[in-house]
């Protein structure tokens, strides 16, 4: 029997985990799921809990909206709760074991597959969850469906938010607290614990539900310390009590500490979620407005958006006559949790897919439908009169438990005959499971967020109140405008260019159908392999203990390699999405470039925020090391906490790579690469495409170079007159790696010429082998516009080749006339250069 279930749950999780991979877009909707990756990208490749990658969100439309807050040193964390990032980190680094072998795989692609694991994990639990109440083997695999592929959890699977980790954590602790009551032992109250005490770290906010779990926990305890006639009761005897109790807390109070100590590393308070509270966050939404948007608005309500609760909600009548402890637990956590995010500002919760926040109770919503399935599932629907007698004369005696699956049989409870009104809500049952999979399906095939701008044109945003970000709860008159019927709306505009599935789009113009059929066929050959193992599962429970053998070991080991071979196959195939770029094109040019030569004295700081996702999901294969990411805006040095990083990263960094999207050189609105200019030292300016990769060095490896007096004066055709003065450079360089050079000059006289620097490293033979052009001050300025008889300085850098063999080089600076002829300054003794001293170039460790 153990094992026939076993096989039925690998089965339950292998055909969701396939069907989530196949409809996953394998890309982000809205930013608050890249701040949750970010977490998950900074931990597994550096052991670091900062956003900065994504800084540039911090600067958005209203205070109240910003996805995260700084901490003391400028850093960027996210405000969301830890514990769905942290958790995805091995599925992570068990994916970039894979893209560091250049076969093609996109580290984000994979990773947000990841929520889809945590999903069929959750059904498969809700299963034995139905096991805990006395439910058949075949009603469970039922609720575990429907809760799969007929609620808002399948959409939900498909995305990186906390939600499906919250549903799992929250279920958990549930099953937990049941099997204790049920069975006895401390380790089960442990369980329970766990899963507390990952909910509390992935929402703080369900410290509430906690509270209720532990006082539902406590109350039947007490009762079962009260009335047990049992040794085997688990509330016989304190000691037990005590150690069911200690069991609990301990892992839900290690959370707490470490929420608290993850607070304060962040932001030197334990108490310090980076939740904006003085900004406008907070419970402030008036209560009956939140709870017509949760609950039946057409716009974010969840029978809309689930219409298989309907059925839920009317079955929970008769499961509350059965299981009155358990529906009561259901009942006081919908209350609560409904009514907190009603009060929540952003009840709707930004660009999202229904009730968000409403995600976690799912599986609770859903367990209610037992006593409706259990009738068509389970094996000994019609018992004879005998056995049903017997059963009435030996009920159970333990007041409170409910019956084990063998027991629940034995009393008769299998609804040996059908009342009309019991078959009506079957069916009516049916119904609504089958419309919800409808609904569930076109969310997961178009992309909601493109009906959700189109919204916001029907109901614009009050700027007045820019609290107020997206649309109201509509009223029942605008039902036709709600996303469940949008998400049909954009099937008509156009299916492939609305489309949200990671194997299916359209590129170019006109537009051009690109179907990745290796996913398609072996996707379908999956579902269909593992749709056959299902019904040969469902034919096994009808007499489990004469099939157990016939269940092969080699069978077990296909159901899980089935799965594998879909997310094998999906991710080798989706890399090619544009919009994760072209390969050796643009910006993956650049990241190509990047991992060539990158060290770990390097950081990589970018002004491209609408490409984000292209570095998150190469640079950790392509890059055999690991380095620092900074995503910025172009205005973000309006910003004091920018600078604070800045002045960090070039006295800590020898090396700075610059990447700009679609910015044209020294943009008067580009705040970053001024301020560049006036601290580091540029080596390179290159374009890819609509991209510009620009190299700096840092001062670092000028740390203890004296000035070395020069007092070299270069004269013009013109009258121009530059004294050069004095210059720092470093009098080693490494090979592959740009040098910085500081030249303190002066303008003797004032000039309108348009003069211009270069800068050379040259062989024994004069040749030269690195060079820099550029004008005064990084171009930011020209000649004529310097004052004349003040020191100046300008900061230059010049690559090193990585190919250049080890030696003595010199380093030489002059200046040239672009407008006469390129016609170059000459010193009052001939040279038309001045010489900055000798280099001795070395090759990096």
């Amino acid at each position: 029997m153990q094992r026939t279930r076993t096989f039925g749950l690998l089965v339950l999780i292998a055909l969701l985990v396939t069907i989530y991979t196949l409809t996953n877009s394998s890309r982000f909707h809205i930013i608050d799921e890249v701040s949750l990756f970010a977490v998950t990208e900074s931990q597994a490749l550096r052991g670091a809990i900062d956003t900065n990658a994504i800084a540039w969100t911090q600067w958005v439309n209203s205070p109240g909206e910003v996805l995260g807050a700084f901490g003391p040193n400028g850093d960027v964390y996210s405000k969301k709760g830890p514990a769905p990032a942290f958790l995805a980190v091995p599925w992570y680094l068990l994916f970039h074991i894979f893209t560091e072998l250049n076969i093609g795989l996109g580290q984000l692609q994979t990773t947000l597959l990841w929520n889809g694991i945590v999903t069929a994990a959750t059904a498969a639990l809700l299963w034995l969850t139905a096991r805990q109440l006395g439910y058949s083997d075949r009603t469970g695999m039922a609720l575990g469906l429907l809760l799969g592929l007929a609620t808002i959890a399948w959409p939900y699977a498909n995305q990186f938010f906390g939600e499906p980790l919250s549903a799992l954590s929250l279920l958990t602790l549930f099953y937990g607290m049941m099997a204790w009551r049920r069975n006895g032992g401390w380790w089960w109250m442990a369980l329970a614990g766990v899963g507390a005490g990952v909910a509390l770290a992935t929402v703080t906010a369900h410290a509430v539900l906690i509270l209720i779990f532990a006082g539902w926990g406590a109350f039947e305890g007490w009762r079962h310390f009260r009335c047990a006639s049992s040794p085997t009761a688990p509330g016989n005897g304190v000691f037990q009590a005590l150690a069911a109790m200690a069991a609990f807390a301990t892992p839900v109070l290690l959370a707490a500490a470490l929420l608290m100590l993850y607070n304060f590393v962040r932001f030197g308070n334990p108490f310090d979620t980076g939740y904006h509270f003085d900004a406008g966050e907070g419970f402030t939404n008036p209560l009956l407005a939140g709870l017509w948007g949760l609950l039946f608005s057409p716009y974010r309500g969840v029978f809309w958006h689930t219409p298989l609760l309907i059925a839920s909600l009317i079955a929970f009548v008769p499961f509350a006559q059965r299981h009155r402890s358990e529906a009561t637990l259901i009942a006081l956590l919908s209350v609560a949790l409904v009514t907190l995010y009603s009060l929540w500002w952003m009840w709707w919760g930004g660009f999202a897919w229904g009730p968000r926040f409403l995600t976690p109770l799912t599986p609770f919503w859903v367990l209610p439908l037992a006593v409706v399935i259990e009738p068509l599932t389970a094996q000994g629907i019609s018992l004879g009169k005998k056995k049903r007698a017997q059963a009435v004369r030996n009920p159970d005696t333990r007041p409170g438990i409910p019956p084990s699956p063998k027991e629940h049989s034995e009393r008769g409870e299998q609804f040996p005959s059908m009342h009309p009104l019991r078959t009506a809500l079957v069916w009516f049952t049916g119904v609504m499971a089958l419309l919800s999979f409808i609904v569930q399906l076109a969310a997961v095939s178009v992309n909601f967020v493109n009906y959700e701008i189109q919204l916001r044109s029907l109901y614009p945003t009050d700027w007045n109140d820019p609290l107020r970000y997206g649309p109201p709860a509509q009223s029942l008159a605008d039902f036709l405008n709600s996303p469940v019927f949008g998400q049909f709306k954009l099937m008509a505009q156009g299916f492939v260019v609305n489309s949200d599935l990671g194997w299916l789009w359209a590129e170019g113009e006109p537009p051009q159908t690109v179907v990745l059929w290796l996913v398609v066929l072996i996707g379908a050959a999956a579902v269909m392999t593992l749709a056959s193992f299902l019904a040969l599962w469902w034919r096994m429970t009808v007499a489990p203990q004469k099939n157990t053998e016939s269940i092969a070991a080699p069978t077990f080991a296909l159901v899980v390699l089935v799965p594998a071979l879909v997310i094998a196959t999906w991710a080798g195939e989706v890399g090619r999405q544009p919009h994760y770029g072209r390969k050796d094109i643009g910006y993956r040019a650049i990241i190509r470039d990047i991992c060539r030569t990158v060290s770990p004295t390097d950081v990589f700081v970018n002004v491209a925020p609408n490409s984000y996702q292209i570095p998150m999901n190469w640079m950790p294969g392509e890059c055999k090391i690991d380095i620092p990411t900074y995503g910025y805006a172009l205005d973000s040095l309006r910003h004091p906490q920018t600078e604070r990083v800045l002045n960090r990263l070039i006295q800590q960094y020898e090396r700075i790579w610059f990447v700009t999207s679609g910015v044209q050189p020294n943009d008067p609105d580009n705040t970053l690469e001024r301020w560049l200019a006036d601290h580091a030292f540029k080596a390179i300016d290159t374009w890819y495409e609509d991209y510009r990769l620009v190299q700096y060095a840092t001062a670092v490896r000028l740390s203890g170079v004296e000035e070395r007096p020069i007092n070299q004066a270069l004269l013009g055709r013109r009258a121009e007159q530059i004294t050069i003065l004095a210059v720092r450079s470093p009098s080693v360089a490494l090979a592959g790696k740009p040098i910085p050079i500081e030249i303190r000059y002066r303008l003797e006289t004032p000039t309108d010429q348009n003069l211009r620097w270069f800068v050379q490293l040259l062989s024994g033979q004069n040749i030269p082998l690195a060079l820099l052009d550029t004008g005064p001050d990084d171009n930011y300025t020209v000649f004529s516009a310097l004052p004349a008889r003040e020191e100046l300085i300008e900061r230059a850098g010049v690559l090193v080749p990585a190919n250049m063999p080890e030696g003595d080089y010199l380093l030489i600076a002059g200046l040239y006339n672009p407008d006469d002829e390129g016609a170059r300054l000459v010193t009052v003794d001939g040279p038309d250069f001045v010489s900055l001293g000798a280099v001795r170039v070395v090759k990096q460790p």
